[in-house]
């Protein structure tokens, strides 16, 4: 069966001064990716996949207090007000820490295979993990949250993707490679409903003042598909026209920021209808929603900035450099603070995220190189030979920043691949101006 790649050239790389905005820049571990938020003690959790570690950053010194040795490289972090817990899930291990300590309570080990998300379900003090087994079909495993103990397995015969909980429903809804969204009950632990929506769906958003949730698909030049919470129906399908690449909730305005190639697109919460657009940085990758200021972040790893957007105005306030490939964002309410992972730079900058508006200098902007791109025939990725920017090491990338594979220059069987969204990471040379590596985005589809 033929399969269909797109990549997407990086763009080129900005600068802007941002003093007044930037409260510190920390050294993490090697390639900082997730973020979690502690409310209790009052701290973020960055996993660094490359160094196999979490990062433990105090919010009232902004100082890297500790590094978290793990035994396989962490993907993805959750938090647990209601027992004070920091969940991080890798391949084969799910890790639950103590929020105050950070020691070690106790780990889960999995069949090889892939992990793809968790959510915590507040109602019922259960966390969600999401993982497939190389010898079996995805599962979602549900831990709860005062015992540690895993309750329940669920399996609905797909493969799971993204997870996301919506409480005034206590569902959690699961994006499947099917086409669809299951729908699980967060008291019983089952499987109450499979909602058709776009092709290829991904990012989940809940809204919990229309007890609504919202469905990204990436296919369909991108379109967001709205499912009522109450009956699970769907209530309208939002074209976007480019591909999605994150949503995120705006509980002052009661609006869905929906993050596209082509910027954002801002649906209303009460109509469904979209009612405005907003430009941002080139090549955008995530973003993260302030709720204090009204502000949501959007993070551009091609240009390492941060475009800063008045959620209420629906402008751009200012646009910030914020470090090498800044990829993953998350908001401090409590100290009005936002961090966000930089990637190729193993740092995380420390936003404030209240700051007043100003002029700020800009710096030229870096020019453009021309790169060679790979090139797909018959389901085989072909990368092009080392040349002065391209090295012979690359990895290939799921969307949630797994490694799935390496790669070579000349041919790379990927038909194995399960359709959706891939980064071709490679090294880069600093002689022209890039600094560790590059990354291109490519899209299977069947």
């Amino acid at each position: 069966m033929k399969q269909l790649f797109v990549i997407l050239a990086a763009g080129a790389l900005t600068a802007t001064a941002s003093a007044g905005w930037i409260d510190a820049i920390l050294n993490v571990p090697a390639f900082p990716d997730r973020l979690c938020y502690n409310s209790v003690n009052d701290k973020v959790y960055c996993l660094c996949y490359e160094a196999e570690s979490v990062a433990v950053i105090d919010c009232a010194s902004n100082v890297v207090v500790r590094s978290l040795a793990l035994d396989d490289s962490p993907e993805d972090l959750c938090y647990n007000p209601t027992r004070n817990k920091v969940y991080c899930a890798a391949d084969t291990i799910l890790w639950v820490f103590d929020g105050a300590s950070d020691a070690v309570i106790t780990s889960f080990r999995f069949r090889p295979g892939a992990h793809w998300a968790l959510c915590y379900n507040s109602q019922n003090d259960r966390v969600y993990y999401s993982y497939g087994e190389l010898s079996g079909p995805d599962s979602v495993c549900v831990v709860d949250g005062e015992s540690n103990a895993i309750i329940a397995r669920i399996q609905a015969g797909g493969w799971y993707h993204m997870l996301g909980y919506h409480k005034p429903s206590n569902k959690v809804y699961c994006t499947e490679n099917s086409n669809t969204v299951t729908v699980i009950d967060g008291a019983g632990d089952s499987v109450v409903a499979s909602v058709p929506v776009g092709g290829m769906p991904d990012q989940i958003c809940s809204n919990p003042q229309d007890n609504k949730v919202y469905c990204a698909n990436d296919s369909d030049n991108g379109t967001v598909t709205v499912i009522d919470g109450a009956s699970n129906a769907v209530l309208a399908t939002d074209p976007i026209g480019s591909m999605i690449l994150d949503l995120c909730y705006d509980s002052v305005d009661d609006r869905v920021f929906c993050l596209a190639e082509s910027g954002f697109s801002v649906i209303d919460g009460a109509s469904n209808h979209v009612v405005g657009t907003v430009p941002v940085d080139s090549a955008p990758f995530a973003c993260c929603y302030c709720s204090r200021p009204d502000r949501v972040l959007s993070l551009c790893p091609n240009s390492s900035r941060v475009t800063v957007i008045d959620a209420k105005r629906l402008s751009v306030d200012t646009s910030l450099d914020v470090g090498l490939r800044p990829a993953y964002g998350c908001y401090n309410p409590k100290d009005d603070k936002a961090y966000t992972a930089n990637s190729y730079g193993s740092t995380v900058s420390v936003l404030n995220a209240s700051t007043d508006i100003g002029i700020e200098e800009c710096r030229p902007a870096v020019a453009a190189v021309s790169r060679a791109s790979a090139t797909i025939m018959e389901g085989v990725l072909f990368l092009p030979e080392a040349s002065g920017w391209w090295s012979q090491a690359a990895s290939l990338l799921d969307a949630t920043g797994r490694r799935v594979m390496e790669l070579h220059s000349g041919a790379n069987d990927v038909r194995a691949l399960a359709p959706g969204v891939y980064f071709v990471r490679k090294q880069g040379s600093r002689s022209q101006g890039f600094e560790d590596s590059s990354v291109n985005k490519v899209v299977i589809t069947r």
